[in-house]
C-alpha cells in the first residue's frame, strides 16, 4: 500500500471528525519522514509499514482523537516511536502529551523528533511505566502494547481519579475484557464504553476500550 499524499490524508482525517489544517498536515508529512528515516537504522516500525506510515500508524492514531478529553494531561505507555502519542499532539495542540518509552534508542528517535516538529505540548519520559513516580493524568493511551491485565496493574498509579483509559484493541477484545473485570474492579476502573471504527484507507476495523477510573 502506498502512503498517502497530503490531500488524501486531509481527507481520512475528515472521515475521522477531524478538520486538520495545512500545517498540522505537513508535520505529519514530516514526521512520517523521520520515523521512515530513522527506521533504516533502528526498528521503530515494520519494514513492511515504511510504505503505509500515514495510510494506517497516522490514520490509526488519530482515530482515537475524540475518545481524549479537551485540555487533557495524557499519558502514551510505551509509545515506541511516538504512536499514538505525536500524532495527536499534533492534531491536538490543546494536550499535554507525555510519550513514555522504556527503550533508551527510541527515546533519542523521540527527543530529535519533538524539536524537528516545533511541538512544544509534548515530552519524553524515559523509563518503565511501573517504575515511574505517579503522573497524575487526565488521560491515558496505550496502542497494541500488549494484555489489558498486564497494563493496568503497570499504570494504575499514573492515573487521576476521574481518569480515562483508551486503549487500542482489536474487534475480539470482548473476552479480554471479561477476563479482567475483578482486576478492574480492584483497581477502581470500569468500563464506560468501546467504540469500534474502520480505519480509513487501510480499511482495519479496530475497538477502542474506554475505562473510567473511580473515586477512591
Amino acid at each position: 500500500m502506498p502512503d498517502l499524499s497530503r490531500a488524501a490524508l486531509k481527507s481520512a482525517a475528515q472521515a475521522l471528525g477531524l478538520g486538520l489544517t495545512d500545517s498540522q498536515l505537513k508535520l505529519l508529512g514530516r514526521y512520517a519522514g523521520l520515523l521512515r528515516e530513522w527506521n533504516h537504522r533502528m526498528n521503530l516500525v515494520s519494514r513492511k509499514d515504511e510504505s503505509r506510515i500515514l495510510a494506517y500508524h497516522v490514520v490509526d492514531s488519530l482515530a482515537v482523537s475524540s475518545l481524549v478529553p479537551a485540555d487533557a494531561k495524557v499519558a502514551d505507555i510505551g509509545t515506541g516511536a511516538g504512536l499514538p502519542g505525536i500524532p495527536l499532539a499534533i492534531a491536538r495542540p490543546d494536550l499535554k502529551m507525555l510519550l513514555v518509552e522504556s527503550s533508551h534508542k527510541k527515546c533519542l528517535f523521540l527527543e530529535t523528533a519533538l524539536p524537528e516538529l516545533g511541538l512544544v505540548n509534548a515530552r519524553v519520559i524515559e523509563g518503565r511505566a511501573e517504575s515511574l513516580p505517579g503522573l497524575d493524568c487526565d488521560a491515558m493511551v496505550s496502542r497494541l502494547t500488549g494484555p489489558l491485565r498486564e497494563l493496568v496493574k503497570q499504570t494504575h498509579h499514573h492515573l487521576a481519579p476521574g481518569a480515562r483509559v483508551i486503549l487500542f484493541k482489536t474487534p475480539s477484545a470482548g473476552q479480554e475484557l471479561t477476563r479482567a473485570a475483578k482486576l478492574l474492579s480492584r483497581y477502581n476502573l470500569e468500563v464506560a464504553r468501546t467504540f469500534d471504527v474502520t480505519l480509513p484507507v487501510s480499511g482495519i476495523p479496530r475497538r477502542f476500550v474506554v475505562l473510567t477510573r473511580l473515586a477512591a
